[in-house]
């Protein structure tokens, strides 16, 4: 096995500050695209052909997304891999479900307490997306719970926290990576910003933590699946 600084000499030296922000930034836009790529489908809804093309073309970018950033992932990685087997990473995603459910649970009350508003502004786009067009409905559920996983996670925590603060470092990691997650997602009021940014703190801690990005993938992919679930649990009413 190799030693931290063993590891870090196998990888090249980190670009510059500049250079650095810019990759993040690049990315932070880029993973804005696929929604806004889907959602040209409802002004397109009865060409069948060219719904085929967006909705090939939503999938293509999501590919595109995940192909670059696993490869800057990989380039860039620092925080060393900690050794783990299968089934105890599922313990963790268990663990690290019930922690994001429980904060949603907290700021759930906060949201509807002090700006009466039962899901998060994020929540209410993606459901008026659903509801616009059964493609649109099956696409964003398919790529929420499989794509939209691998491309935040390689974005908001393998990058932003391998690109940014020393190796050793750990909360700064873990705040960084939140703030930048939550500030991806559509936010009204404090609260609902709150809601994001535990949820990427809690993921950005359980890779930093371990440094198996395959954990936060697998718990990202829990979370979306419930939340896509109970969306279209409520648009059948």
């Amino acid at each position: 096995m190799m030693n931290n600084s063993q590891y870090l000499s196998s990888h090249p030296q980190r670009p510059s500050l500049f250079t650095r922000i810019m990759i993040i930034l690049a990315m932070f836009v880029v993973i804005q695209l696929p929604p806004e790529v889907l959602a040209l489908i409802k002004y397109i809804k009865n060409n069948v052909w060219l719904t085929s093309v967006s909705v090939v073309g939503y999938f293509a970018l999501f590919g595109v997304i995940i192909f670059g950033t696993w490869r800057l992932y990989r380039r860039y990685r620092e925080i060393p891999v900690r050794p783990g087997i299968f089934i105890a990473d599922i313990g963790i995603v268990i663990t690290g479900y019930l922690a994001i459910f429980g904060g949603q649970i907290v700021f759930g009350i906060l949201n509807q307490l002090f700006f009466n508003q039962s899901q998060t502004a994020n929540n209410q786009v993606i459901e008026s997306m659903m509801k616009d067009n059964s493609v649109i409905l099956i696409a964003l559920s398919i790529s929420a719970i499989f794509l939209t996983p691998f491309a935040e996670e390689l974005i908001f925590r393998g990058l932003i926290t391998n690109l940014f603060f020393k190796v050793n470092t750990f909360w700064p990691k873990v705040i960084l990576s939140g703030f930048i997650f939550s500030l991806g997602h559509v936010s009204t009021n404090i609260v609902s910003f709150l809601v994001y940014f535990y949820m990427g703190a809690v993921l950005a801690f359980i890779y930093v933590k371990t440094g198996r990005i395959r954990i936060s993938i697998m718990l990202h992919m829990v979370n979306n699946a419930v939340a896509i679930a109970e969306m279209l649990i409520l648009l059948q009413k």
